[in-house]
C-alpha cells in the first residue's frame, strides 16, 4: 500500500486577504503527480512539477498569488505513483482573514 500524503500550507493556514499562500503536498519518492483537492474530487489542480527533497520523500507546491473568501475552505492532496493513485491526505482548512477586522474569519458556508 501506498503511504498517505501529509499537506501542509505557508506561511500558515490563517491568510490576510490578498496575501498569497502556498500548499506543500509530500508523498515518497518516485511520485508522477501531485493532486490539490478542494471539497470534492471534482475541484483540483494537479501537477506533474514533483522535486524530490530528501531520499525518502518528494513534494509538490500549489501556490495562490492572492487569497480571496473563496479560497478558504478545506484542501487535501492525493499522488500517483504508478501504477495507481494514493489515499487521500487528511484535510487541511483555509482561513481568510477580513482586511479592516483581523477577526473576521471566512470559512466555507
Amino acid at each position: 500500500d501506498l503511504p498517505r500524503p501529509s499537506i501542509s500550507a505557508e506561511p500558515g493556514t490563517v491568510i490576510p486577504l490578498g496575501s498569497h499562500v502556498t500548499f506543500v503536498c509530500r508523498g515518497p519518492v518516485g511520485v508522477q503527480a501531485f493532486r490539490l483537492e478542494r471539497e470534492s474530487r471534482s475541484m483540483y489542480n494537479e501537477t506533474e512539477e514533483v522535486s524530490q527533497v530528501s531520499p525518502f520523500e518528494s513534494e509538490a507546491r500549489f501556490r495562490i498569488d492572492s487569497v480571496r473568501e473563496g479560497n478558504a475552505g478545506p484542501y487535501r492532496c492525493v499522488y500517483y505513483k504508478p501504477p495507481k493513485w494514493s489515499e487521500q491526505s487528511d484535510f487541511l482548512e483555509l482561513l481568510v482573514k477580513g482586511p479592516r477586522s483581523p477577526d473576521v474569519l471566512w470559512t466555507p458556508q
